[in-house]
């Protein structure tokens, strides 16, 4: 599998990876911290919960877990990075728009408009993932274990809307700074919130719209405090699981291969639930018969204008790639060529060298 490939091939190129050794000593044991995301997620229940709570068994006990959802730690996300750097958890799930204030470079590889579906966003991913790695080790000491998204981010909104054009005097949750800017550009207002400050943010009318994915807004009910759903894919939420290096190199070289492999796994169910759901996200939210995942609501379906879509591709042009670059490349000079070399391939966009 590529990725995990990219990421051996980048530990051999800093000196991190130990090739040959014996195999793991019986009584070779080792504790793990590590936070995951919100609860409520069928993310969160279906994959990641199973995952580190079968850590140890699936790896004859040389993991041994503690693992907590970011809700029962108290944790909204933003801060994962300084947590990370503090040494309070040893593996982290972040949601890379969170901490993008911190480093706007990460979000290279979720950015508005940028990828119309889940297979150009694979390619995305794909494309910039040394780049995100590399950049995760040297400025914030993790090294890269997975990364998936969620399915595509779309409008969740209280009162009639018929495409992007109705977002114009609304308040509008985002959760990335390039997420905001195209609701500034739309003429909407922005309001940056953790995923759970807002169903009741909604409820109260401290916003009039929430962004998230199709089933992520109904298994946590805002179908309760919203009446329409646009299914137009602004972004796709992506997640990453990351190892502190002071633990990752406290491992056996057998452990930190064993730990890589275990995290190919993970990522590889979650980029398969993300395909599975989107659909049914929308399914569930307007009540229709096919919805095997979530609770039947009766939302609005808003069909996607063909125009929006070629509205938010432009906005990707000519707003969201050149203010994000200047962005980025105020704290990584060479921002703009990274992204041009690898994602903008892929896509067939560009910006500005910095």
């Amino acid at each position: 599998m590529k990725i995990q490939r990219g990421f051996a091939a980048a530990l051999v190129s800093i000196g991190l990876w130990s090739a040959g050794s014996a195999g793991v000593a019986a009584q070779e044991s080792y504790s793990l911290r590590a936070v995951g995301t919100f609860q409520g997620q069928l993310q969160s229940s279906e994959v990641e919960r199973p995952f580190f709570e079968g850590l140890s068994k699936a790896t004859d006990g040389l993991f041994q877990p503690q693992f907590k959802t970011a809700d029962e730690v108290a944790l909204k996300g933003f801060d994962a990075l300084r947590l990370l750097k503090l040494g309070v958890f040893d593996v982290m799930e972040i949601q890379v728009g969170y901490v993008s204030g911190d480093d706007p470079f990460l979000l290279g590889l979720d950015l508005p408009g940028v990828a119309p579906d889940l297979q150009t966003e694979r390619k995305v991913v794909d494309a910039f993932r040394d780049d995100f790695s590399r950049r995760m080790l040297e400025r914030h000491g993790a090294l890269t274990l997975a990364l998936w998204p969620f399915p595509g981010q779309v409008f969740f909104c209280k009162g009639d809307m018929k495409g992007l054009a109705d977002l114009k005097g609304k308040k509008v949750r985002s959760f990335t700074p390039e997420m905001g800017k195209l609701i500034e550009h739309l003429g909407g207002t922005p309001v940056s919130l953790a995923f759970s400050e807002v169903y009741q943010s909604l409820q109260r009318g401290v916003i009039d719209c929430g962004i998230t994915a199709t089933l992520s807004g109904n298994t946590s009910k805002w179908y309760e405090v919203t009446d329409h759903i646009y299914p137009l894919s602004i972004g796709w939420g992506i997640q990453a699981h990351v190892v502190s290096k002071t633990y990752f190199d406290k491992l056996s070289p057998k452990a930190q291969e064993v730990l890589i492999e275990q995290f190919r796994g993970l990522e590889a169910a979650m980029w398969d639930l993300a395909f599975k759901t989107f659909d049914d996200g929308v399914n569930c939210n307007i009540g229709a018969p096919d919805c095997k995942y979530g609770t039947k609501a009766a939302m609005t379906l808003v069909p996607v204008l063909p125009e929006d879509k070629a509205v938010l591709r432009e906005a990707a042009r000519t707003v969201i790639l050149p203010d994000w670059s200047k962005d980025c490349a105020a704290t990584h000079p060479g921002c703009a060529e990274a992204w041009n070399g690898s994602v903008g391939k892929a896509v067939g966009l560009a910006v500005a060298a910095d």
